[in-house]
């Protein structure tokens, strides 16, 4: 499994992660398959979008208006009544947006169109260093033999 770390500034930051993906993948020897990208933690997001600053504010704006930092009529989220901790919203955030990704990767590289990337989001109040995990298959090596399978009646 790889790790890749990210030092974020906190709430509302954005990563485009895609190249040091690739990169570490193909590294690492990954072979042809779906690459699985898990983010750790609560508060943070991953999602697969076209990485320009309209899109990424329409999706900012979306979630702050579905889980806002400050939520009318209501005062503060319950969760921030049991903890103490003032984040509630961002773990809704979290929760919206995923925190688990799997992207196709073939011949050395992620098969996703070009304007298409990964991108990590922050929603927590305060900066952190983050911790992504990939996992891939292997190239394989040659099989030593190969087995053939026949139909056996019932």
């Amino acid at each position: 499994m790889i790790e890749l770390t990210v030092h974020s500034t906190g709430l509302n930051s954005h990563y485009d992660l895609t190249d040091t993906i690739a990169d570490s993948l193909r590294e690492h020897g990954a072979g042809d398959g779906l690459a699985g990208v898990f983010a750790h933690g609560s508060t943070i997001g991953l999602t697969v979008m076209r990485y320009e600053p309209g899109a990424v504010q329409d999706l900012l704006r979306t979630l702050e208006r579905i889980a806002p930092e400050s939520p009318a009529g209501v005062g503060r989220y319950l969760h921030e009544l049991t903890t103490e901790d003032p984040n509630g919203f961002s773990h809704l955030k979290s929760s919206l947006l995923g925190t688990s990704l799997l992207v196709p990767f073939r011949d050395g590289a992620l098969a996703m169109s070009p304007s298409h990337r990964v991108v990590l989001f922050d929603f927590d109040l305060k900066p952190a260093t983050r911790r992504v995990f990939l996992d891939a298959p292997r190239t394989a090596a040659p099989a030593p033999h190969t087995d053939t399978v026949t139909e056996k009646s019932l």
